[in-house]
């Protein structure tokens, strides 16, 4: 029962609240679709769940007893190596504070993928030892739609200055029929944020013939600009 929004027992006597152990946790942890792993105080994996061992490709038999950084080895979107002796985030862990989640790339293996992690600081009076339990999630989607949108504003900004007023920018039909060889040269090299006049001397092209086959290709997308036909070839598997 409680009395003033304090538990008390059978008789009236006061119960402390007991903390919840850092076995309990990782137990309820893990059941989560999210890898769930930790560490101790010298960054040393002292648990990995199986959704851990599959999202990561590595058993727990691989993975404990191990260095957090050597197994993870993930870099910041600068690719610069964030998972690192003593680093930050299981620092501040270490101390009891909250932390910020993040995105890491592993720099493990030749396909880039990101993955987003959230850190649980466990306290040393809960287990014998302070810990950081790592919950982590595969957001390689999500990264990839984060970049074509940056790259996309970036390719705007740089039409923009050229094409103010520019006809292309027009209404058009809908699609017609598939692009030619000619025309998804020239999408692929308008996703890589190349202009008018940067096309025109990558084809061999004079200004206005790169420019008709860009009409043309908006004209067949059924799209109003060039950063709609990046978007619209990103999405369509085109470029």
């Amino acid at each position: 029962m409680k009395t003033n929004g304090r538990r008390t027992g059978r008789n009236g006597a006061k119960a402390k609240d007991e903390p919840v152990s850092s076995a309990a946790l990782l137990n309820l942890l893990s059941r989560s679709a999210d890898g769930v792993f930790a560490v101790d105080g010298d960054q040393r994996i002292v648990y990995w769940s199986p959704a851990a061992a599959q999202l990561l490709g590595v058993s727990a038999r691989e993975a404990i007893g191990k260095y957090c950084q050597d197994v993870i080895q993930g870099d910041d979107y600068e690719g610069h190596p964030f998972c690192r002796p003593n680093c930050p985030t299981v620092r501040a862990a270490r101390q009891g504070h909250a932390v910020t989640n993040y995105d890491i790339s592993p720099s493990d293996g030749a396909e880039e993928r990101w993955l987003n992690i959230s850190i649980v600081p466990v306290p040393e009076s809960a287990s014998g030892q302070p810990l950081a339990i790592h919950l982590v999630r595969d957001v390689s989607k999500r990264r990839r739609a984060e970049q074509l949108a940056q790259a996309a504003i970036a390719t705007e900004a740089h039409f923009m200055s050229e094409s103010d007023g520019d006809p292309e920018t027009t209404p058009y039909p809908a699609p017609g029929p598939a692009l030619t060889a000619r025309e998804v040269e020239v999408l692929r090299l308008l996703a890589e944020g190349h202009g008018t006049d940067a096309l025109a001397r990558k084809l061999g092209l004079r200004e206005v013939t790169v420019r008709n086959h860009i009409q043309r290709l908006l004209a067949k997308l059924g799209v109003h600009s060039r950063l709609e036909a990046v978007v619209y070839g990103a999405q369509h598997g085109l470029i």
